[in-house]
């Protein structure tokens, strides 16, 4: 069935009323409730991936951890797939093994000024950390025992994971076909992929708003082409929101290419609406967006295959990836077709008619 050409109906700027009511849900969905997440990449904390030819109940794994281990902000989501099944564990921080690494901060801080001090500190880190050690002796030289309590730390951290580990194994009688990947990241290395992630996305919108003013030298068409843009991360990041994907160093490169994707069809839309004569501005408009349909309909089809090849075999980055993107095309068919183009045809007869007075 042929799509009708409804810009030729007249007053399409009531199409802009559809994107306006998206990109306020858009915001509200982003910034108030529920908001976007971000991923462990860029927060810090323990990423546990476990993968197993059985199903483990999220649930009761949540409850199993909380009961056994202090750990903050933990959160269990399952998964399952003709290949297997799976859950990632995620949690900012074990209290007891912070609370042990604090003490050393401390001790290091008081070393100078006061070696006791330090040495109580270590003294205090080591008792905590004491039900995971074989061995608790500490020097009584300052240093000695700074470089003692670390260590100590090390293998307190090493038997927490194995415990944890074998407890789950044990607990929903995994046997020897199931899979442990861990991912620590501290606070301030998350902190620091956070401050250069934000900055690479600043100056990538930088430069395509430089090549986009550059390319067309007229402010209305690309500002309208900057809109979609804008349209189109918000929609991506909206939709992650609402499905609990977080954002991550896997789908920030994923809403840098969906600039690419959507300023694509925008470039197309607006090259034809200002450079081809002949036919009326909403002909030309209806021409452009048959072959944007086409442009974006391969697109998605190909992140579909993606989604679905990347979820039966469990690949999380490429997953992200073709997600993120999949929500933001989605976004581009009406930032496109219900914005911008509305935007080029007041714009483009509104000189026609200049021009004729």
């Amino acid at each position: 069935m042929k799509l009708g050409n409804f810009y030729a109906s007249g007053n399409t700027k009531r199409y802009l009323l559809v994107p306006l009511a998206l990109f306020l849900v858009f915001l509200f969905l982003i910034l108030v409730w529920p908001t976007v997440p971000r991923g462990i990449d860029l927060k810090g904390g323990t990423l546990l991936l476990i993968r197993s030819d059985k199903e483990i109940n999220a649930s009761g794994l949540k409850d199993l951890l909380s009961s056994s281990f202090d750990l903050t902000d933990l959160s269990v989501h399952g998964i399952s797939s003709p290949s297997g099944f799976g859950v990632n564990v995620q949690f900012a921080s074990n209290n007891l093994l912070q609370a042990a690494r604090d003490e050393i901060d401390l001790g290091k801080a008081a070393s100078e000024s006061s070696p006791e001090t330090a040495l109580q500190h270590y003294s205090n880190a080591v008792s905590m950390l004491a039900p995971y050690l074989e061995e608790t002796s500490l020097s009584s030289d300052a240093d000695e025992a700074l470089g003692q309590s670390e260590l100590y730390l090390i293998e307190a951290t090493k038997s927490v994971n194995e415990q944890m580990q074998s407890m789950i194994v044990e607990r929903f009688s995994l046997g020897s076909n199931v899979a442990f990947q861990r991912r620590d990241v501290s606070p301030t290395l998350g902190e620091s992929f956070w401050q250069t992630a934000f900055n690479v996305a600043i100056f990538a919108a930088v430069l395509i708003v430089l090549v986009v003013f550059l390319f067309f030298r007229k402010v209305i068409p690309s500002a309208a082409v900057i809109a979609a843009a804008v349209f189109d991360i918000a929609g991506a990041l909206a939709l992650m929101a609402v499905f609990g994907i977080p954002l991550s160093l896997s789908s920030i490169p994923a809403l840098l290419m969906l600039i690419g994707y959507s300023v694509d069809t925008d470039i197309m839309l607006t090259t034809r609406m200002l450079t081809r004569g002949g036919k009326e501005p909403s002909g030309r408009a209806y021409e452009s967006m048959l072959t944007g349909l086409t442009m974006t309909g391969t697109t998605i089809a190909a992140l579909i295959a993606m989604i679905a090849i990347s979820y039966l075999n469990q690949i999380e980055v490429i997953f992200a990836i073709a997600v993120v993107l999949f929500f933001g095309l989605a976004a581009d068919l009406v930032s496109t077709w219900l914005m911008n183009a509305p935007i080029l045809l007041w714009y483009v007869e509104g000189k026609r008619q200049k021009t004729f007075m």
